[in-house]
């Protein structure tokens, strides 16, 4: 359609252009007779004007490969110009070199003004000329002066035209351009939305990973070392208890590779509400542990905040067994919509070398990650001879979350 359309406009301009040109053939000394007729006067075109008109229709012509090859048509302009038939090609031809040569466009205006300024100066200073007053007037010699300056004015009001169309141009040409740029960077700020999101889910799964399996082997690995040393009545005592800790490990990294897979393996349950039955967990492995657990409302609280508790008491207790792991451990956690949450985990510093069981730092920075997260806080490091995991989070509903995710989305 949009073929159809161009090549619709370039007969248009082609037709009225030769037209246009027809008349204007006048204004080329000896392309036109001059004579009076039942005292009327009256113009004929001669021979020679005959051919000019022919030569005219030729070089129009040209716009019909305006898009694709505007030098042309200014070409054919400038040379029906300087013949002295009319600009209005040039015009035609200069508009198109504009548009698609707009780094040109001070040399482009520079020979179309100077061109148009010769046309009329010599309307004005020679025999050329005599077009206008074919147009518009009844007898041919009435009121040279007049036309002279009609001729002027029909010039300025045509560069002023052809300025208009180019700067009009010109500021589509931006406005299409400007809104292709903005689809751009749209486009790719959607993809880098969409590759944070998943790299923050990405991260999000390799610290559940990490302190899931570094709490279950932390527990077997402490085990292993009592069961070297153990006497035989508690050799069967510590054998189960490694084999349920291997085995729970292996749970927890089904469920997590199901997360990252989008499988359907359940994943092991990281809930608030698990700690009670973690703490007793690891009380039946052997492990002391002083535990003041209150939790109220955990079935408002948003999931992410759900899954925070539980996954900090459980880092913070890994990193107290393998540091401590002979010494009673105090866990303190309070979760309430009107308080927020409170976990705060304390274990007796040994001596340096004293850790049964070797560790990257990569739990407490989870920690720190987590509770940053949720607008949290987290203090952790010694204090008088203890080593302290001190944890504070607002408290987030579940309705919360929902309506803050779809604001995001939207």
């Amino acid at each position: 359609m949009r073929t159809i359309a161009r090549r619709g406009r370039g007969v248009a301009l082609l037709i009225g252009g030769a037209l246009i040109d027809l008349c204007a053939v006048v204004n080329v000394p000896g392309a036109a007779d001059y004579s009076v007729v039942a005292g009327e006067p009256t113009v004929s075109i001669s021979a020679f004007g005959t051919a000019l008109v022919l030569f005219a229709g030729v070089l129009w012509a040209s716009v019909l490969w305006r898009n694709q090859w505007p030098f042309l048509a200014l070409i054919a302009g400038g040379v029906l110009a300087l013949i002295g038939v009319s600009y209005l090609l040039l015009l035609v031809g200069s508009v198109y070199c504009a548009r698609k040569y707009p780094a040109r466009i001070v040399q482009l205006s520079a020979i179309t003004i100077a061109t148009v300024v010769l046309f009329v100066i010599r309307e004005a200073l020679t025999t050329w000329g005599g077009a206008l007053s074919w147009f518009f007037a009844t007898r041919v010699d009435a009121g040279e002066s007049t036309w002279v300056v009609a001729s002027i004015v029909v010039a300025l009001i045509s560069l002023i035209v052809v300025a208009a169309i180019v700067l009009a141009s010109r500021a589509r040409s931006r406005a299409v351009e400007n809104e292709t740029r903005a689809d751009y960077e749209q486009s790719r700020a959607d993809s880098l939305t969409e590759e944070t999101i998943r790299q923050a889910e990405r991260e999000r799964i390799a610290r559940d990973m990490h302190d899931a399996l570094a709490h279950r082997l932390s527990v077997v690995s402490l085990h292993a070392g009592a069961l070297e040393g153990a006497p035989g009545d508690s050799t069967q005592h510590i054998a189960r208890t490694v084999r349920e800790q291997t085995h729970a490990a292996l749970q927890d990294m089904r469920g997590l590779i199901g997360e990252l897979r989008s499988g359907p393996v359940p994943s092991t349950p990281s809930s608030m509400r698990a700690l009670g039955a973690m703490v007793s967990e690891l009380r039946n492995s052997g492990i002391a542990i002083h535990a003041y657990v209150v939790i109220e409302g955990a079935e408002r609280a948003s999931a992410q905040l759900d899954s925070a508790v539980y996954r900090i008491g459980q880092e913070a207790l890994t990193n107290a067994m393998k540091h401590a792991a002979s010494e009673p451990i105090d866990l303190f956690v309070h979760a309430s919509p009107q308080d927020g949450v409170r976990i705060r985990v304390v274990n007796p510093v040994l001596a340096a070398g004293g850790a049964t069981v070797p560790g990257g730092q990569h739990g407490l920075v989870g920690i720190r990650e987590r509770a940053a997260a949720l607008g949290g806080k987290a203090w952790i490091g010694a204090h008088e001879a203890s080593f302290i995991v001190d944890v504070t989070l607002p408290w987030q509903d579940r309705e919360q979350s929902s309506l803050s995710s779809n604001g995001a989305h939207q």
